[in-house]
């Protein structure tokens, strides 16, 4: 399914386990997917619902919905591990944001920096998985597999300003 969102389109995919990817596309199109499964396609609405808890800044009906929310991923173990935790870190305001390093820290693996960073790159469940809250120990965005400006976005509008940074200083991207 299509949804329509202040950050652009994104394709939102689930199967009869629970939901596998959202994904930025740059315009939406008449491609449909099939959720035949009356699982697949629950799991669907919650996460349309959970989404439009996001954008309306509904931080505590965002959570519950979230968490109610099956989840599908394929990944080493340690991918989902790592996935895992940037899926605990709080969504109650103020939402915060932690550096790569941190997150190597909290996987167990502190010198794991830069295959955190990958593993974020490799997170087909964006905004949910909130891996934009990733950010380098300098303050500076790093990337984004969305890209910069949805990531800064994204960062705007839960508040997060990362420490000794301009980034956030200047106007994101505004809503449509």
């Amino acid at each position: 399914m299509d949804y329509i969102s202040p950050i652009g389109v994104l394709r939102i995919e689930a199967s009869e386990r629970g939901l596998n990817a959202i994904k930025f596309l740059e315009q939406t199109t008449q491609e449909t997917s099939q959720n035949e499964n009356e699982s697949a396609r629950n799991c669907v609405a919650l996460c349309v619902s959970a989404l439009n808890s996001y954008f309306a800044k509904q931080w505590g009906a965002f959570n519950q919905l979230r968490s109610k929310i099956p989840i599908d991923l394929n990944g080493t173990a340690f991918q989902k591990k790592t996935w895992g935790v940037i899926y605990s870190l709080p969504n109650t305001y103020p939402i915060v944001g932690i550096s790569y390093s941190e997150l190597a820290a909290l996987t167990g693996r502190p010198k794991a920096v830069r295959t955190c960073a990958t593993i974020c790159g490799q997170n087909t469940i964006p905004i949910l998985i909130p891996c934009h809250r990733i950010i380098a120990a300098t303050g500076k965005l790093g990337g984004y597999a969305g890209g910069l400006a949805r990531k800064s976005w994204l960062l705007w509008h839960e508040g997060i300003i990362a420490k000794g940074s301009n980034v956030l200083l200047q106007h994101p991207p505004q809503a449509r």
